[in-house]
């Protein structure tokens, strides 16, 4: 069975525990980052043990460990390394092969020995060095997946909630618009009428012009004296009914029918103030209701309204 390499994100690696990390010069640890960045990776891969789905150890490797961290330090773009994840049942062979290779190229032991001298303050300085790269750059790379899975968790919950809140909104000024209107119509129709300074063209008409009803009672008497004594004073039960004073032509009439036919219903408590008969405001709109298309067919229709008679309706033309 072949052993293949996989890339490896530095993020998913366990940092040594600091007693067990060797000791590299900081110089050394530059150089070889600055070679990764040239190449893209490294020519030897790290060797590494999985310890739970998503995390692993490093087995060998340390040194190239510590240059990639540096790398990603230099350049955020380097987040991987390329490694061997050993199989449990091979991992004591592939550490002895390891070992065995590294062996050969090692210098000998004097040249070794006098390569590792470093002075103590300075190893310590430079593990210190090592321990704050290392902390940057696995910080660095939290913050960067942080942000990401903020932004996100925003645009996912900003999209869906969109069109809710808008309804949610359209909804209340809806609302507030349709009480404030109701509002300002009770206040309306409370208020009391004053009257203008300037009379108005119906104020001059009503003074100057005698009120219809009384016009059509001075006609039909002027009518009766002018018939003799043939013309009966009063309509017995087997007679034809008596013409209606209310002549439907009339432009008034006519204008008093179609405002009936299309106000509301507190504009019409409002035009029916004028003559004190505001408590058929009710009735009449109940009965425009139930009319054939819902308007009167006839001012005469209006009669039918229990209280209002050829009289009422006259002087609710007369102020309208």
């Amino acid at each position: 069975m072949s052993l293949l390499t996989s890339s490896i994100d530095l993020d998913m690696i366990a940092p040594p525990i600091t007693e067990d990390q060797p000791q590299f010069p900081a110089s050394q640890i530059d150089h070889l980052a600055q070679l990764f960045l040239q190449v893209g990776d490294t020519v030897r891969p790290i060797i590494l043990r999985r310890i739970s789905p998503i995390s692993f150890e490093i087995l060998e490797g340390y040194f190239e460990y510590y240059a990639a961290m540096k790398a990603q330090e230099i350049d955020d773009q380097f987040t991987a390394i390329r490694a061997y994840v050993v199989p449990p049942d091979r991992e004591l062979a592939i550490l002895n092969q390891y070992q065995f290779l590294r062996s050969l190229s090692t210098p000998p032991a004097n040249e070794k020995i006098d390569s590792l001298l470093i002075n103590p303050s300075e190893r310590q300085s430079d593990l210190e060095k090592i321990e704050q790269t290392i902390e940057r750059a696995i910080a660095n790379r939290l913050d960067q997946k942080i942000a990401a899975t903020i932004e996100r968790i925003v645009e996912e919950k900003i999209g869906s909630s969109f069109q809710a809140m808008t309804k949610q909104i359209t909804n209340q000024i809806t609302q507030q618009l349709d009480m404030h209107l109701s509002e300002i119509k009770r206040s309306l129709l409370s208020a009391p009428v004053t009257p203008s300074v300037t009379p108005s063209v119906n104020q001059i008409t009503e003074s100057s012009v005698p009120p219809m009803e009384t016009t059509l009672k001075t006609v039909t008497k002027k009518n009766s004296k002018s018939t003799g004594t043939n013309q009966p004073k009063t309509r017995s039960s087997g007679s034809s009914p008596t013409k209606s004073a209310i002549k439907e032509s009339d432009p008034k009439v006519i204008e008093v029918l179609r405002e009936l036919n299309t106000l509301n219903f507190g504009d019409l408590e409002y035009k029916l103030l004028k003559s004190k008969s505001k408590k058929f405001a009710r009735p009449i709109y109940e009965l425009r209701l139930q009319q054939p298309d819902q308007k009167f067919q006839s001012i005469l229709d209006i009669t039918k309204v229990e209280g209002i008679a050829e009289k009422t309706m006259l002087k609710i033309i007369d102020a309208w």
